[in-house]
């Protein structure tokens, strides 16, 4: 994780170092009328660092983490083996084995991605607190459901309960780097009296990173399966639920149009 990643005390604070932590064996964390509804399109690039389309130009090393990154997405780190993955970005598994000499070091390496995506949303944490219109604007650019990042967080997030993962403590800190994030969010709507008075910041940032997570397991399952005559989208669930913790509705804001 970069430099700035925030670090979680016994409450599940969390707090700038400078340090980078261990990635090997460290202790698991402990730890209103709907606003306007945001759109539905695809996510924007400003909050996937790290995950943009592979280029020729793009060191070999980097197009293996992409790929993995979209099979570990797609089928899960158990349901991915090396094999699959050098398949699906086209070299040779002992080509593969040069550059990570096994399934563990290359889960490392897309967990690094991971990380730094969650630093963007960490850098940017102010602006999103600034009003509820910028919080659905970095739900739509920085939390898109659809987006790789998230579904990739979904999964592997959902595989890490088991003890044996290799990623488990690593994940188990994403996940609280995020909600951290999402609560501080809130927190500062609370200090300027937006939110209803009984909202509770930590609850409010828990269950919306919840509803991100299951929407993304939902993009990849029931949409697919959906007639084009359903009218949900999941930036316009993430308006609602965000709305949920608000005192009354908001004046205008400048959040993304809806889309069917």
């Amino acid at each position: 994780m970069s430099e700035r990643m925030a670090s979680r005390d016994a409450q599940g604070s969390a707090r700038p170092t400078e340090k980078t932590p261990n990635r090997t064996a460290s202790a698991p964390p402990h730890g209103t009328a709907a606003a306007p509804a945001p759109s539905a399109q695809t996510p924007t690039s400003a909050g996937l660092a790290g995950f943009g389309p592979r280029l020729a130009s793009r060191d070999r090393r980097e197009e293996i983490v992409d790929g993995a990154a979209e099979m570990f997405a797609e089928h899960g780190y158990h349901g991915a083996s090396l094999r699959d993955i050098s398949s699906h970005i086209g070299i040779s598994h002992s080509g593969m084995l040069h550059h990570f000499e096994s399934k563990d070091a290359l889960l490392d390496g897309v967990i690094d991605r991971l990380e730094e995506h969650a630093q963007v949303a960490l850098d940017c944490a102010e602006e999103l607190a600034a009003d509820r219109g910028a919080l659905l604007r970095g739900l739509a650019e920085v939390w898109h459901p659809a987006s790789l990042p998230i579904r990739l967080l979904a999964t592997l997030d959902a595989e890490s309960v088991s003890e044996d993962h290799h990623g488990r403590y690593r994940m188990a800190r994403l996940r609280r780097v995020h909600e951290h994030i999402l609560e501080s969010c809130f927190s500062a709507f609370a200090e300027r009296g937006l939110l209803r008075e009984d909202a509770d910041p930590a609850f409010a940032g828990r269950a919306l990173l919840a509803v991100v997570l299951n929407l993304a397991v939902r993009e990849k399952t029931v949409r697919p399966l959906q007639h084009r005559s359903h009218d949900d989208a999941p930036l316009k669930d993430l308006a609602m639920q965000v709305a949920t913790s608000f005192r009354d509705e908001p004046a205008e804001e400048s959040a993304p149009s809806p889309e069917a």
